[in-house]
């Protein structure tokens, strides 16, 4: 097992001579930037980590990719066969822009990440700050090549928990020993289909972890030559964590709807249902007299993934479960459902009518008809 190479403040000295190179040639391509950075005696995923994170604070792509398109506008044209007419054009478009002829031969081509200008529209960045950033980038790295993940959360783990099935990961809670929570996420290596779209997911959990007060990482992946386990505990240097996610849309909508069409007792977000060491967490509970249904909303699926949270619903002793499944995130080959298993497909919103039907509702005019 080998521990992800993270920044810490021992990184600090050698991230601000990167900062101060970038700051001797703001006004420079970043291409020049780039060719001295290159030569500072670190790896080239802290390099490539800490050049992202200075890109994200100091921004400027959408800016510079409308001055090059407004410079190349009024630069380009028939072909200039001389000195003389190729500087009149840049003259031109230098009064029409109000910059100056260097700044129009640098703007021409600023849309391109290595030709835009270097820029520090408020000043010289942290080193703390662009650290923190780039773990996160290095975090999300590893997890996308992952296999699989394992995730101990000591403390409130709510906020990666939501975080997780906002997102609609493959993922399983449960309690461990010491009383953490563990979650466990199937790793886009792991996939037949979606593998960047379900990476890009699962890259969006990370920032969260800034809010658990003690975690361990540990995730397995594989190489050309032998499979290899990495490792990452708490504390490292993150930004703050990002606020919350707003209420599912999914969800809220589906609620929403239940209660208008059929007066519903609907519970949106209840608690976690203990399933032996497992944790099962239903989207809503819809309450009818006599009986109780639990809807989970499903994001990225496989078979196996259901039928295991099939099962787990079953050791709790809840028979009446249903999964409203995103058609669109299969990801595997066939997208076979398991057996026994009651399923509502949806593509952007789950359809009420759908749910009243497999739960023996019927809604007219806004009254329920059992």
């Amino acid at each position: 097992m080998s521990a992800l190479a993270v920044l810490d403040d021992t990184d600090l000295p050698w991230i601000a001579n990167a900062v101060d190179i970038v700051e001797r040639v703001a006004g420079e391509p970043w291409r020049v930037a780039l060719d001295r950075l290159e030569r500072l005696p670190v790896t080239s995923n802290q390099l490539a980590a800490v050049v992202g994170a200075m890109h994200r604070v100091l921004g400027g792509g959408g800016r510079n990719a409308q001055l090059a398109r407004r410079a190349r506008g009024l630069v380009l044209g028939p072909p200039a066969l001389d000195a003389g007419m190729r500087n009149a054009r840049i003259a031109s478009a230098a009064g029409s822009l109000g910059i100056t002829d260097h700044q129009v031969e640098i703007a021409l081509w600023s849309d391109l990440p290595r030709e835009r200008p270097v820029e520090l529209p408020a000043g010289r960045p942290s080193e703390l700050e662009l650290a923190a950033l780039a773990n996160i980038h290095l975090i999300q790295r590893a997890l996308r090549r992952a296999q699989s993940i394992l995730l101990r959360i000591w403390g409130d783990a709510g906020a990666i928990i939501r975080a997780a099935s906002a997102r609609g990961l493959l993922s399983t809670v449960s309690v461990g020993t010491q009383g953490e929570t563990i979650l466990e996420i199937v790793g886009p290596l792991a996939l037949f289909h979606r593998t960047a779209v379900y990476g890009r997911a699962i890259a969006g959990l990370v920032p969260f972890l800034a809010g658990c007060k003690r975690f361990e990482l540990e995730l397995s992946a594989q190489s050309p030559t032998h499979p290899y386990t990495v490792h990452l505990a708490s504390p490292i240097l993150l930004p703050a964590p990002p606020a919350e996610l707003s209420e599912s849309s999914v969800r809220a909508r589906l609620a929403r709807d239940l209660v208008r069409r059929a007066r519903l007792t609907v519970t949106a977000i209840p608690p976690p249902i203990i399933a032996g060491i497992r944790l099962v967490c239903p989207d809503l509970l819809v309450d009818l007299p006599g009986v109780r249904w639990h809807l989970e909303i499903v994001g990225f699926w496989t078979t196996e993934y259901l039928a295991r949270k099939l099962a787990r619903y079953h050791d709790a002793g809840i028979k009446n479960v249903i999964f409203c499944i995103d058609e669109l995130r299969g990801c595997e080959n066939d997208d076979a459902l398991p057996d026994n298993a009651r399923v509502i497909g949806y593509r952007r919103f789950v359809d009420p009518d759908h749910v009243l039907e497999m739960i023996g509702v019927q809604a007219r005019n806004g009254r329920e008809v059992g």
